[in-house]
């Protein structure tokens, strides 16, 4: 490999299709494009592949979706295994022609869509039986049985299950597992279940937060990457080229899943009765994890919603439970009595919602309406979906809380990858990651004067002491 000259670098080492016929036709010469996409809400690592083709490739035979890529890239600006995107041996599924468009002189323009082998293996399976064992044992043996020969990282579960599989695709299952699996180290109830060119994942939000930060990305002044006539690379890696703040978080969204506070009723239909839960971010906050909380030890972290009083009675956000979970359970103490085993034990760990429902709800939607950023960087495949990065985002309000301030006092410091692009430009001959970045927690308070609660007019009924003839002639002067 040639020395690199500069970040974005990258080269194209295989890009072949296999079709239906077992054809193997060779593409590296015709690409304009290739787009990587990893997503922590996608069970698959998906692409799309834009060719320019003067050998017609349709005239081959059509594309029904049967065929395979291979596709093999490496990007010199990094060291080691993961300088190297490599699905040769795991091939991708090329599942569609999307578009067709002639670009002159007998040249058409192409864009195929492309997604991993597993997904169709998916679609393919069905699983009609019992399991047993832990969640993270079962999610293990539904990788198995689509095949899946790529690295897994699988957290271990707590509690021993038995699921009675009713002719139901492996991912359905791991789904169902993804819902209700509690984390043996974290003990929360956050699992995520995706791929990325790492791998497959099933682990907790919480063992996501845990991990060392990646990379570093802060905003340099342009040039400031030249030392000595050359370019420092780790610095150039490190630089935000280009950041867009998302405004995601909606009031009456959150109000209505259940993000700030939930009711939950669970029914046992043995004993005939049922019991009553009742969820509130801010009493939860602190035995929840975090992801300021795992890299400021000593520093206190803060919710991204205020729980100062909103009304003159004294309510916060979590005293209006708008949403309520209705629930049933078969359980004796802590077993499951709907499933014994043959001496008619009941050693398996019956499903208490009340566990997880709640709190994985809040959680899950604060990942998704968190503080939210896109970032684009140079190419950089170390970095993924699913992994910590550290943000230093320049400070750029008009009004600073301090005037040492040089960095935004909320947009900075660990935050999620949550989703990825990966764009490999063969014009200009380039690697750039865009990324959306979210963290559910603050290094700073939000909150403000304890009586800033929501201001609102006199009532006019209580207050006027007007009769309703004096109210009549004030809405209806004139009659």
């Amino acid at each position: 490999m040639a020395k690199l000259e500069s970040v974005g670098d990258f080269e194209l080492v295989v890009a072949e299709m296999i079709t239906s016929s077992g054809m193997i036709i060779d593409l590296s010469a015709s690409v304009i494009n290739i787009t990587l996409f990893e997503d922590t809400s996608m069970t698959s690592v998906t692409g799309d592949i834009l060719l320019q083709d003067s050998f017609a490739l349709t005239s081959i035979g059509p594309i029904i979706g049967q065929e395979y890529l291979k596709l093999k890239i490496r990007t010199p600006s990094l060291k080691g295994p993961q300088e190297t995107i490599d699905f040769t041996e795991n091939v991708f599924l090329i599942n569609s022609l999307e578009s067709r468009t002639e670009a002159g002189n007998s040249v058409q323009v192409y864009l195929l869509n492309f997604t991993s082998s597993e997904i169709v293996s998916n679609q393919r399976t069905k699983v009609s039986r019992s399991l047993k064992g832990s969640y993270s044992d079962i999610v293990r043996i539904m990788l198995n049985e689509v095949d899946c020969r790529k690295r897994i990282y699988i957290e271990p579960t707590s509690g021993n299950k038995r699921i009675v599989a009713p002719n139901v695709r492996p991912f359905d299952i791991i789904k169902m597992a993804t819902r209700e699996a509690v984390s043996k180290f974290f003990l929360n109830p956050n699992y995520l279940f995706f791929e990325t060119i790492k791998g497959y994942h099933f682990r907790s939000i919480s063992s996501l937060y845990s991990q060392s930060p990646m990379q570093t990305y802060t905003q340099y002044v342009h040039g400031s990457s030249i030392e000595n006539g050359t370019v420092n690379i780790e610095k150039e890696l490190a630089n935000l080229l280009d950041y867009d703040i998302v405004q995601s978080s909606n009031s009456l969204t959150n109000y209505t899943a259940g993000v700030y506070a939930s009711n939950l009723i669970v029914h046992d239909i043995y004993s005939k009765s049922y019991k009553k839960y009742q969820y509130g971010i801010f009493d939860n906050f602190k035995n929840e994890h975090h992801i300021t909380k795992h890299h400021q030890k000593n520093k206190k972290e803060f919710p991204i919603y205020s729980h100062l009083i909103i009304d003159e009675k004294k309510n916060t956000v979590q005293d209006f439970p708008a949403r309520t979970f209705v629930t049933p359970t078969s359980s004796t103490s802590l077993q499951d009595a709907q499933h014994t085993t043959e001496n008619n034990t009941l050693p398996f760990t019956p499903q208490n919602s009340q566990d997880w429902l709640q709190r994985r709800t809040s959680q899950l939607i604060q990942l998704d309406q968190g503080l939210l950023i896109n970032i684009l960087t140079h190419g950089n495949t170390v970095v993924s979906a699913g992994d910590v990065v550290k943000l230093d985002l320049p400070y750029n309000a008009s009004v600073k809380t301090s005037k040492d301030e040089k960095n935004d006092r909320f947009y900075k410091g660990m935050f999620l990858v949550k989703r990825l692009r990966h764009d490999f430009d063969f014009a200009i001959k380039k690697h750039k990651t865009h990324m959306t970045l979210v963290k559910d927690s603050l290094e700073n308070t939000l909150d403000g004067p304890e009586d800033n609660f929501e201001p609102k007019p006199k009532n006019l009924l209580k207050s006027s002491g007007m009769s309703i003839n004096k109210l009549q002639e004030f809405f209806y002067p004139n009659s």
